[in-house]
């Protein structure tokens, strides 16, 4: 297999985000950049310098739209897959786009029913307008998020030596709680509020609750950005959702701060 330069990795990322976007409007669905995607869009015109991934986000209602489409068919345009754990071609509690002409290996995880390059979907869910009652929900999907990450952790993998000689302890009862039902739990918390009811939308399914916050209205409501010379959709209230996420977004951070995904990648044989 050919390995793949960071060059072309992102070219490939960016042909899985050109053919999501034509797939979504075929079927008149919503979708904006998100979180670093985003963030490249607005700093940089396009991929963060050092970035290797693509972040997309949904309303819940467009989210399932899309869920549906791919129980019944999750490839289009030829090789591109939607991956979600309903299908059980993921074990991630969100979506992913796949483009399947390629392999990947990462350093982090020993994931292996996605080994493509992909784009990252995360749904975005009603939530309590009260922070302390945000807090709360948002600590019962960490704990699950937490039991579902240890699933399929590298041993001896983490930021500290304690961290690295803790998680192996913890990874046994992990695994007996299982991928499935720390899924379903995550869900389950994500739809608990409700989306039409809800003055205020985020990302409970993998984010913070006093981050990635905004009016229901305002994300509703969409702009376009420039990334990569193509116009893609983001919410209206893109500046203060970076605000909010980065601080100071259009300051560089420093350079040991400035983390990738590690990722090698190859094209497949055909």
């Amino acid at each position: 297999m050919k390995q793949l330069t960071l060059p072309e990795i992102r070219q490939r990322l960016l042909g899985i985000l050109i053919e999501l976007n034509d797939f979504c409007e075929e079927n008149n669905i919503h979708y904006y950049l998100c979180a670093g995607t985003l963030l490249g869009a607005i700093r940089h015109k396009g991929f963060i310098p050092w970035d290797d991934d693509i972040d997309i986000a949904m309303s819940r209602p467009f989210y399932d739209k899309l869920q549906d489409i791919a129980r019944h068919n999750d490839v289009f345009h030829g090789h591109y897959k939607i991956v979600t754990y309903q299908n059980g071609t993921t074990h991630y509690p969100f979506m992913k786009v796949l483009d399947t002409e390629t392999y990947t290996k990462q350093s982090y995880t020993n994931e292996t029913n996605e080994n493509s390059l992909w784009v990252d979907i995360f749904p975005f869910d009603g939530v309590p307008a009260d922070t302390a009652e945000r807090r709360k929900l948002y600590q019962k999907e960490l704990f699950a998020r937490k039991i579902l990450n240890l699933n399929f952790a590298k041993v001896g993998d983490g930021k500290t030596l304690s961290h690295k000689l803790i998680k192996p302890l913890f990874i046994p009862f992990a695994k007996m709680y299982g991928i499935d039902r720390a899924n379903k739990r995550i869900d389950q918390l994500c739809r608990s509020y409700g989306y039409d009811r809800a003055e205020y939308v985020g990302d409970i399914n993998w984010g913070d609750y006093d981050k990635e916050i905004m009016k229901k209205t305002d994300f509703d409501k969409p702009t376009y950005v420039t990334f990569e010379d193509h116009k893609f959709k983001t919410m209206s209230c893109w500046d203060q959702y970076l605000t909010d996420l980065y601080g100071d977004y259009m300051q560089l951070p420093p350079v040991d701060q400035r983390e990738n995904h590690e990722l090698k990648a190859w094209l497949r044989e055909k």
